[in-house]
């Protein structure tokens, strides 16, 4: 695949010569320019041999239709090839998230997992907030500190690490990364959010007690990503789960195995697979970035301006230069097996079977947690859907152009090239003006035939190929995001808001009960923030039922007992007096009166 930019009029792009159309299809164009100089020259007059040019105007615009015809089904079966190779991966990615999904759902991992709001359903009494940030740590008094914030915050909440900010840090005030950090303690430290430190570590310290992560370590902050291998890394001192390690393997070896039948499927020649390392820079989608001023890129410019398919061996060292890279690498014993399997179809078949056996073997073994046969089965769903994908690469790997429509648009761009001469020769009466449009028709025309041979077949026509290599360095970073774990933020513990709310509630109730004024004069009800009261650090795990809990439920009900029991005295002693007045109503006025 040809990068590039657009410039003024797209003028930047005809420097191009390897891979370009233009330049292949001006080769046809100058031997048109030199037949029309010839006519124009030495040949008779030009009555004597045409009489009237629209003859051979209809057979310029007959050209032109079956000319754009194979162009626009060769430009059909690019973006077939790309949607069906990124439909295979989107699909084998879907089965190998959700297994990996289901995997941490068992129960050998349930001592890491984060609390559930299913258990924690009465913290929603509290009014409490999910946000990660707050409204007011964003607003600034002055517009010029709101711009600095932006810059700030273009760096430091940005998805990607940002090598080289667009601004001069050293001429703000606050370090941007600082700034931002102390306002999500602020938010953390807030009692109206329900939000811990969280664990950057995914969960994995806690899985055998011994604080040993994966890809963090707890212990050393500051290592984070230092070896830039991101998930991969095993800065915590622990490498990632066994089961999650040959899961990523098998789904970077059946891509892999796929796309090298994609672009190579000739057989008894090099097909070679590599160890994949993680954190290193993406493959170049221009493989003349590899070749450039070298003797084989000079070749291959020579080739394609020729307009020659690339030699066997061309291919085959092409792709023995990029081999394509496999998470945990490739052993003896798997290309033994994918040797023996005849036929691309049959070695993708293999590896699609390793991967589909591997997830159902461990399944039935229980390695996928409590997951149902039907929820199970869209795994398998899924692995069927990108095999599908592959197939329809497939085809249009293996089936080339139809031989009739190419060989008659090969001979008729090539009449072509004698045809416009003579059309122009009738038209034009300046030989400088009569060739400049004779280049210019005879180009438009080959071009448009060359770029639909460069399309109708992306896998093998370097450089305009599809960057297999790029994209299978893509899928195995999204494999090995799979070692992450759980979400760092989902770790917090009710039980401190609990504590926090009772402590609280009671403190306010007990200067209710002391304060005699009618409850319309009494302070209005002021709720402390956390960071106002001396209580202990949040915890990072959560805990399930706690004995403080027990206690504050307890008391609840002893205390609603006792209101029950004052309201039943209240009662008891209003039907007294009521019964009392009943009897002095029946004696008469005169004992009311006295009673009175």
């Amino acid at each position: 695949m040809i990068p590039y930019t657009k410039g003024f009029l797209g003028l930047n792009l005809i420097f191009r010569i390897n891979g370009s159309p233009l330049y292949r299809a001006a080769i046809p164009g100058l031997i048109s320019v030199g037949f029309y100089i010839i006519l124009e020259k030495y040949l008779t007059a030009k009555d004597d041999y045409v009489d009237h040019p629209y003859g051979i105007g209809v057979l310029v615009t007959s050209v032109s239709f079956l000319v754009v015809f194979r162009a626009n089904y060769g430009y059909q079966r690019y973006w077939e090839a790309c949607g069906s190779v990124h439909h295979l991966m989107s699909k084998w990615l879907d089965a190998v998230t959700h297994t990996g999904v289901f995997h941490m759902q068992q129960s050998h991992y349930n001592h890491i997992k984060p609390p559930s709001f299913f258990d924690n359903h009465d913290l929603n009494e509290f009014n409490l907030r999910r946000d990660r940030e707050r409204e007011r740590d964003s607003v600034m008094p002055c517009r010029r500190e709101a711009k600095s914030m932006v810059r700030r915050r273009s760096v430091a909440k940005s998805i990607s690490v940002v090598a080289k900010p667009s601004f001069d840090q050293n001429s703000l005030n606050e370090d941007h990364e600082e700034l931002f950090r102390e306002a999500d303690k602020a938010t953390i430290h807030d009692d109206q959010y329900l939000l811990g430190k969280g664990k950057m570590d995914g969960g994995w310290g806690d899985l055998f007690n011994d604080g040993r992560g994966t890809h963090s370590n707890r212990h050393a902050p500051e290592t984070w990503n230092q070896d830039n291998k991101g998930f991969a890394s095993e800065a915590g001192g622990r490498t990632p789960s066994l089961f999650l390690q040959e899961l990523t393997h098998l789904a970077s070896l059946l891509v892999a195995v796929a796309f090298s039948t994609l672009r190579s499927d000739i057989e008894n020649t090099e097909a070679p697979l590599d160890l994949y390392k993680a954190g290193d820079p993406w493959p170049e989608v221009d493989p003349d970035q590899m070749k450039k001023g070298t003797a084989a890129g000079i070749r291959d410019c020579l080739y394609y301006l020729g307009g020659f398919d690339r030699t066997l061996a061309m291919r085959v060292a092409h792709n023995a230069s990029r081999p394509l890279p496999v998470i945990g690498g490739v052993s003896a014993n798997e290309i033994a097996f994918l040797q023996r399997a005849k036929g691309p179809s049959a070695k993708v078949n293999l590896a699609w079977h390793w991967l589909s056996e591997f997830i159902m073997r461990e399944h039935l073994a229980g390695s996928l947690g409590n997951i149902g046969p039907p929820i199970v089965s869209r795994l398998i769903q899924f692995l069927s859907d990108g095999m599908i994908h592959y197939n329809h690469a497939r085809k249009t790997m293996f089936i080339p152009f139809p031989f009739p429509h190419a060989q008659i648009s090969a001979f008729f761009v090539f009449t072509i090239m004698f045809a416009v001469p003579v059309l122009m020769d009738e038209y034009a009466n300046n030989i400088v003006l009569g060739s400049f449009l004779t280049f210019l028709t005879v180009t438009a025309l080959a071009g448009l035939h060359e770029v639909a041979r460069e399309l109708e077949n992306p896998f093998r026509n370097v450089p305009n190929d599809i960057p297999l290599n790029t994209l299978l360095a893509m899928f195995n970073e999204s494999l090995i995001t799979l070692y992450a774990g759980y979400h760092p933020d989902h770790y917090w513990d009710g039980d401190d808001y609990r504590h926090h709310r009772y402590n609280t509630t009671t403190t306010h109730s007990s200067s209710l009960a002391s304060d005699n004024r009618p409850p319309l004069l009494r302070d209005p009800e002021v709720t402390p923030r956390k960071g106002n009261i001396a209580s202990k650090p949040k915890p990072q795990a959560a805990s399930g039922g706690s004995p403080a809990r027990m206690e504050q439920l307890e008391s609840m009900v002893a205390t609603q007992e006792a209101e029950l029991e004052k309201l039943r005295a209240l009662v008891e002693q209003e039907a007294a007096v009521a019964n009392s007045s009943k009897n002095n109503n029946e004696n008469g006025p005169i004992e009311i009166c006295l009673s009175r």
